[in-house]
């Protein structure tokens, strides 16, 4: 369902692509951000009024996140002009990641109270098959698995892999080895990171699981559940804005070129996605 789609999106992806980002923590952790039950929806068999019914909350909660576009707009190109700026402003970064983070906050928990009254549009046997896909999902993810999908891409599936990707960007910049090191040194320090706070994932999704599936919505939990991690996920943030504030001061300035049409390439397709949003499923 498309307009399923445009809400619940994955929100890991790699460096690459986070360099052709307008901003440094326009990707979150994953560990903080919402749950992806697109594809779950799919698997219950909904009636033609819960569909119904699902496709109104996610057009509510799109039409309440439209107002905030133009903060995060603001917000997104200052911290931009920031890691692309030639000496490394720390507290000035510091500032638009925190102020960032506020908006994020503010949509994640939109997000989540979307997720709950759809929860409750769902019947006991739906909320159990709900609950039972979760778990599923987190096992595959555990051995290192995507949900139908196997540790080998199929050669006639179209989409490219990570590291296909990865070296179009490589070809698209003419990255020098020097340059290639630099990338692959940070990718390696990120993953090492993500596996380090693994556990650290895996409790926060299940007290988010309990906050979505509850019957009566709490803010107080998921404020207090963001507390926990804020200050994890800012400097996060921070050391993948100065990872992008190096690798970007590492390009000649052809490259640098090169890389602003990539990102604002990237950006035009992202807009193109949130103009599709709400359009019937097919």
């Amino acid at each position: 369902m498309r307009t399923l789609k445009s809400l619940f999106t994955p929100i890991t992806v790699s460096l690459a692509f986070l360099l052709a980002q307008p901003v440094a923590i326009a990707k979150p952790p994953a560990h903080n951000g919402p749950l992806h039950i697109r594809p779950i929806l799919k698997q219950l068999d909904l009636t033609d009024a819960q569909r119904q019914d699902i496709r109104l909350l996610i057009k509510q909660n799109r039409a309440t996140k439209d107002t905030y576009q133009p903060d995060q707009e603001s917000t997104r190109e200052s911290i931009r002009n920031l890691i692309q700026n030639d000496v490394w402003a720390q507290g000035d970064i510091s500032s638009a990641i925190q102020a960032e983070q506020h908006l994020q906050n503010q949509l994640r928990w939109l997000d989540i109270k979307t997720q709950q009254q759809i929860w409750l549009t769902l019947n006991d046997a739906q909320k159990e098959k709900f609950l039972a896909e979760l778990d599923a999902e987190q096992e595959e993810k555990g051995h290192g698995l995507k949900p139908q999908q196997s540790n080998s891409r199929d050669k006639s599936n179209p989409m490219m892999s990570v590291a296909q990707r990865q070296a179009e960007h490589f070809a698209a910049l003419n990255l020098t080895e020097e340059q290639q090191t630099l990338f692959t040194t940070q990718r390696s320090a990120e993953k090492a990171d993500k596996e380090a706070n693994k556990s650290a994932r895996e409790v926060f999704r299940a007290q988010l699981i309990s906050i979505v599936t509850s019957e009566s919505l709490n803010e107080a939990s998921w404020t207090a559940l963001q507390a926990e991690t804020e200050a994890q996920r800012f400097e996060h943030a921070l050391t993948k804005a100065k990872n992008q504030h190096t690798f970007w001061n590492a390009l000649t300035s052809e490259q640098q070129s090169t890389l602003q049409e990539m990102m604002e390439s990237r950006q035009k397709r992202e807009s193109k996605k949130r103009n599709s949003f709400g359009r019937a499923d097919r």
